[in-house]
């Protein structure tokens, strides 16, 4: 196990931190930003962690609550300035007991191959705060937290997360009316994706590339794969991920179907499922590696995958427009619940992730 160092020198208002990990800077990062990692790590061993929100993103916030074997209740809270994916984040860090002690955080996570160096600079408003908080016992859970991170970003990967990501108006329709191969949003449907192809803003960019960073393989209906292979569908520029300069190669599709087509345009990145919604996500999961399987659409195989339970997070981007018909994404009369993980609007669509069958 490697070691973690914790300087602190007398007279100044700074801990210094610098802890190596046998694991990559994205997992390492991912375990510091996706809420559910953050409550496997962080904090004494002895302390439960209940994570009241979490959007780690440049101007996002945080809040949680540690919980002793008593009941003792001690919360925390600040707010995200910078969050640059996998290299750094620097965020405010305030303890609800010491509201006037708020103190500055920088993490920088240094890519050393197959290992990560994590350095943790942290600023206190004075000296008298830093030694308060030391004297607190915050060294201990300093290394209690980089022991048990150790061990988070040392596990095996997991399966990859199931997220079914789409655009909806506000009404709750993914397309306008009038879908044909000519019209694959439906007639007049194009402001449904303006956040992502026509009015987008720098966030709404950051956003979209995030998804296509994090996604290893996506799962589509027939009806949306017949659009997408059609003649005003995709090509080498516009894909799924395709508009962007990449050097690697873009994510495989998987098409939910009763039937193979005949005749395939886009024949190389697609490989048709006819056993079933599990059999698709199966073979998606086995292309996906460590990184997300995404369901992009159509609106019925999105909210079969939702009701069936097979999804692990539903994010939606909902233009700021009224359809007043077309594809709606909820059908049928079997909830599903969902609980909000986050939250944040652009001028192009407000962004929405949850969390399914909470």
């Amino acid at each position: 196990m490697n070691p973690t160092t914790v300087a602190a020198p007398p007279g100044t208002p700074f801990i210094d931190v610098v802890r190596e990990f046998e694991a990559s800077r994205a997992k390492v990062f991912r375990a510091a930003t996706d809420p559910e990692l953050v409550a496997r790590w962080l904090g004494p061993r002895e302390m439960e962690m209940d994570v009241r929100s979490y959007d780690a993103r440049t101007g996002g916030s945080y809040s949680y609550v540690h919980r002793d074997a008593a009941g003792n209740e001690y919360s925390f809270r600040g707010v995200f300035h910078t969050v640059v994916p996998d290299e750094r984040i620097i965020q405010t860090f305030e303890y609800a007991g010491a509201p006037d002690a708020v103190s500055l955080e920088t993490y920088t996570y240094e890519d050393l191959g197959d290992r990560t160096r994590l350095r943790a600079h942290t600023v206190f408003p004075s000296v008298e705060a830093r030694d308060a908080a030391l004297e607190s016992g915050m060294e201990r859970g300093i290394l209690e937290s980089m022991e048990r991170l150790d061990e988070v970003t040392g596990e095996p990967a997991g399966r990859p997360r199931v997220i079914v990501d789409i655009s909806m108006s506000l009404d709750g329709y993914v397309t306008a009316a009038g879908v044909d191969l000519a019209h694959g949003l439906g007639v007049g449907g194009e402001p449904v994706h303006d956040w992502a192809m026509g009015r987008r803003t720098p966030r709404d960019a950051e956003i979209l590339e995030e998804t296509f960073r994090r996604t290893g393989a996506v799962i589509m209906g027939r009806r949306t794969f017949d659009i997408v292979d059609g003649p005003h569908g995709w090509d080498d520029s516009v894909g799924y991920g395709g508009e962007r300069d990449q050097t690697e190669a873009p994510p495989p599709v998987f098409v939910v179907t009763h039937a193979v087509p005949e005749n395939v345009r886009l024949r190389d990145r697609f490989t048709f499922v006819t056993d079933g919604l599990e059999s698709a996500l199966a073979r998606a999961r086995a292309g996906a590696g460590s990184r997300d399987v995404v369901i992009m659409g159509g609106g019925e195989i999105a909210f079969a995958y939702l009701r069936a339970g097979l999804a692990d997070l539903l994010t939606l981007h909902v233009a700021p427009v009224v359809f007043g018909g077309g594809t709606p994404l909820f059908t049928g009369d079997l909830p599903v619940r969902l609980e909000l993980l986050g939250s944040e609007s652009t001028a192009a669509a407000s962004h929405l992730t949850y969390r399914v069958g909470a």
